[in-house]
C-alpha cells in the first residue's frame, strides 16, 4: 500500500472500521489517525452492529465485506434500515471487484467502495469525498433553517405590527377613562391605583410603539442614535419570550454613551437576530443572556453573551 497527502484536512470526524484482520485494521487506523480522524475498530460484524446501536452512527463507516459471522454486506443492509446515506456514508473495503459484487454492495446501500489492496491516498480521498458531501448537505440544511427563521421573523413583524396598531385604540380608551376617574378620586388610595393604571397603559404604549417600529418597512435613515436605548427597547420585545423559555435576562447598567450615526431600525434588527440566535442555541443548555453597552476608546461597544453551548471550532 502506498501513502500520499490527504486531499484536505479532516475536522476530527469519527470513523468506525469493521475489519477482522488485525494487520489491515492497524494499517487503516494509522492511515486515518495520522491525518486527524477519530478512529474506532470493530473486529467483526456483530461488534460493529453493537457499536452502532450503543454509540450511534459515526461520520463514516468502513466495512470489510468478508467479516466472520455477520458479513459486511449484512451490516450494510441493517445499517441502511436505520440511517440513510447522508446520515451514515458507508465505504465498502473489499477484494471482490467483479461487477456482480460491486452491484451487490451498492444494492445493499454502500455509498462507495475501495478495492483491496488499496492505496492510502485513494482511501482518504474517497472518505473525504463522502464527508464533503455530508458537510455540504448539513450546511445547506442550516442555511434553509436560517431562511425559515428569517421568514418567521418577517411574518412575526407584520403580525406584531397589526396587533400593536389594534391595541392603541383600547389603550387610549383605558387611559382616557383612568384620567377622568383620577380627577374624581375621593381618596389617595384610589388615586394611587389609577396612577398605576396610567403607568401600565404608558408602558403598553411604549411596547406597541416598539413593535410598530420593528414591523414598519422604511428606507435607511442615518441619524444620531442612542444605542443603549435601541438595545433596551429590543430587549423589552424579547423579554417575555426569554422568560417563558426559562432564560434570565441580565442588563448591565450603562454609563454615559455618546450617540452614534446609524439607522436605528437596522440596529434593532441586528440586536434582535443575535437574541433569537441565542434563544435557539440555549434550547438544550444555558439559562442567562447578558447585555452591556459602554464607551471605549472612541467606540460604542455593545456586548451580548449567553451561557449556552459555544460555537463548534469547525464552524
Amino acid at each position: 500500500m502506498s501513502d500520499g497527502p490527504s486531499p484536505s484536512a479532516p475536522g476530527g470526524e469519527r470513523v468506525l472500521i469493521a475489519e477482522d484482520d488485525p494487520v489491515s485494521a492497524r494499517v487503516l487506523r494509522s492511515l486515518l489517525q495520522q491525518v486527524g480522524y477519530q478512529v474506532r475498530v470493530a473486529a467483526d460484524g456483530e461488534e460493529a452492529l453493537r457499536m452502532l446501536e450503543e454509540e450511534g452512527p459515526p461520520d463514516i463507516l468502513l466495512l470489510d465485506w468478508m467479516l466472520p459471522g455477520v458479513t459486511g454486506l449484512e451490516v450494510c443492509h441493517r445499517a441502511r434500515e436505520r440511517w440513510n446515506a447522508l446520515e451514515l456514508p458507508i465505504l465498502m473495503v473489499t477484494a471482490r471487484t467483479d461487477p456482480e459484487s460491486v452491484y451487490a454492495a451498492f444494492d445493499a446501500g454502500a455509498s462507495d467502495y475501495v478495492a483491496k489492496p488499496f492505496r492510502g491516498a485513494e482511501l482518504r480521498a474517497r472518505i473525504e469525498a463522502q464527508l464533503r458531501v455530508k458537510r455540504l448537505v448539513e450546511e445547506r440544511r442550516r442555511m434553509e433553517e436560517h431562511l425559515r427563521e428569517r421568514d418567521k421573523l418577517s411574518t412575526l413583524g407584520l403580525v406584531a405590527g397589526g396587533v400593536a396598531h389594534d391595541l392603541n385604540n383600547p389603550l387610549a380608551v383605558i387611559a382616557g377613562h383612568a384620567r377622568i376617574l383620577l380627577g374624581r378620586a375621593g381618596d389617595e388610595q384610589t388615586a394611587a391605583q389609577l396612577r398605576e393604571v396610567l403607568e401600565a397603559v404608558e408602558r403598553c404604549g411604549r411596547i406597541t410603539g416598539d413593535l410598530l417600529g420593528f414591523a414598519r418597512r422604511r428606507p435607511v435613515e442615518r441619524r444620531p442614535v442612542d444605542v443603549a436605548g435601541v438595545l433596551h427597547a429590543t430587549l423589552a420585545l424579547r423579554e417575555r419570550a426569554l422568560a417563558s423559555a426559562g432564560i434570565r435576562l441580565v442588563v448591565e447598567a450603562a454609563g454615559p454613551v455618546p450617540p452614534v450615526t446609524a439607522d436605528a431600525h437596522q440596529l434593532q434588527q441586528v440586536f434582535l437576530n443575535v437574541l433569537v440566535n441565542a434563544e435557539q442555541a440555549m434550547r438544550e443548555r444555558g439559562s442567562v443572556v447578558r447585555s452591556a453597552v459602554r464607551a471605549e476608546d472612541g467606540w460604542v461597544v455593545v456586548e451580548l453573551s449567553n451561557d449556552g453551548p459555544p460555537i463548534a471550532p469547525e464552524a
